[in-house]
């Protein structure tokens, strides 16, 4: 902590004060008043009922407390809408939430849809909660007014920000002030998209935004989102925690360099997107497809855009030849990487001599994709091949992404077969 005469001539950062608090332990409430629920046979049913987020085993779930048992408990809803005029003040704790925890109750329901209700334009500020049992990061200390908060200041296009972490229950809080006002749900909606990409991609793992609000000047929730957030589960993390400050920071100006390439914007959240299905726990012999989905559609985008091939000569080239071209581009080694000897004999064994890396992840996922030649042969990968061509696959796609942002930090390489430690990071290969 700075000293008093310390503070009379460093300034202080603002603290980031979350909009929701929870009312019991891991639970947020989020609204309490009128709602009108829409059935799917069109069915309208005004009810008084609350809006909560719970976190079960650490997952948030949103829920509707229907306090008047007006809902049959058969009904599919389709909408949910707050009635306009409806003040969005958050709620406290009150008797009938904490009644609404009895597992006896039947006026209690998950809701898959989103809910947005109020008047965007008069947003002054923007709290966005972010799920912090998927972010576990790791956030520098600043003084502020009210005492030191780990925060992280970044900028994206047409917003100032603030990351920090709260004393509540798994609650990180991005605090958004718009560079020109007013503000346009377009815009919430971008970035909202932005700070998932950029998060998910840190973590490796969907991040869930659990609950935006929109503030005006005096501080008073006029606009909100809930919804169920999109999370995952990722199975590797480039990013580890005492990077994650500088990599956001990096990232973040990096996606304020794509918004002026809207094509190759649109290329990176899509190979994102496919990275983080490609992370996750299906089984392997469809994530390496999805990997190599990827990789293909970010060889298209840049070899075209850096001139390293024409149009013509892009369709002409096997997906192999494309890959290796991406990954000279990038400054990516391709020889196969050594404790990888399952790869290297199966690539001998198909007689394929002048073939590195590239070819041998193509050629494991040609093998998953194509039925085989012969049912009497079917000539499969083993286990140990597909789980290294998807190491590989996601090394390449991790850094390609990296190499297109021009990130030129560290990162905790994946390609050994024993663990790491999350300390054994090392420079990109193109910043060596």
């Amino acid at each position: 902590m700075a000293t008093q005469g310390e503070d009379s001539l460093t300034p202080l950062n603002p603290r980031v004060i979350p909009a929701y608090n929870t009312f019991y332990p891991g639970s947020i409430a989020l609204y309490r008043g009128g709602l009108s629920v829409m059935s799917k046979a069109g069915k309208s049913y005004p009810i008084e009922a609350a809006i909560t987020l719970t976190f079960a085993n650490r997952e948030p779930h949103l829920r509707l407390v229907d306090f008047d048992n007006r809902l049959p408990l058969a009904l599919h809803i389709d909408r949910i809408d707050v009635p306009p005029g409806q003040p969005l003040t958050p709620c406290q704790a009150t008797v009938e939430m904490e009644r609404a925890r009895s597992p006896h109750n039947n006026n209690r329901r998950h809701l898959s849809g989103e809910i947005v209700a109020g008047q965007v334009s008069a947003t002054k500020r923007v709290i966005v909660h972010v799920s912090g049992a998927q972010l576990r990061a790791q956030l520098p200390m600043v003084g502020t007014e009210h005492g030191e908060q780990g925060q992280i200041a970044f900028t994206l296009p047409g917003w100032t920000l603030r990351l920090a972490v709260d004393a509540q229950p798994y609650a990180f809080v991005i605090d958004a002030i718009p560079d020109c006002l007013p503000v346009t749900a377009e815009a919430l909606e971008t970035l909202q998209q932005r700070l998932f990409l950029i998060l998910s991609f840190l973590r490796g793992t969907e991040i869930g935004l659990v609950a935006t609000a929109g503030v005006d000047g005096s501080g008073t929730v006029i606009w909100a989102k809930w919804a169920r957030p999109r999370q995952g589960t990722g199975q590797w993390r480039w990013c580890p925690d005492h990077l994650f400050a500088e990599a956001l920071t990096d990232l973040a100006q990096a996606f304020s360099r794509l918004a002026n390439n809207p094509t190759m914007d649109k290329v990176v959240d899509r190979a994102i997107n496919l990275y983080l299905t490609a992370n996750g726990t299906q089984p392997i012999d469809a994530r390496i497809p999805v990997a190599c989905s990827g990789l293909e559609l970010l060889a298209w985008a840049v070899l075209q855009t850096e001139q390293w091939l024409t149009t013509a000569a892009f369709g002409k080239l096997y997906a192999a030849a494309n890959l290796r071209l991406l990954l000279q581009w990038a400054g990516i080694p391709i020889d196969v990487p050594s404790p990888f000897s399952e790869l290297e004999a199966r690539r001998r064994g198909l007689g394929q001599p002048d073939a590195a890396a590239p070819e041998a992840v193509i050629n494991i996922r040609n093998d998953l994709v194509h039925p085989p030649k012969k049912l009497s042969n079917l000539e499969w990968p083993s286990p140990t091949e597909m789980q290294q061509a998807w190491r590989l696959s996601m090394h390449y796609t991790e850094l390609v992404i990296l190499r297109l942002l021009d990130y030129r930090g560290h990162y905790l390489p994946r390609l050994q077969l024993t663990d790491r430690f999350a300390m054994d990071t090392e420079p990109v290969p193109w910043a060596k």
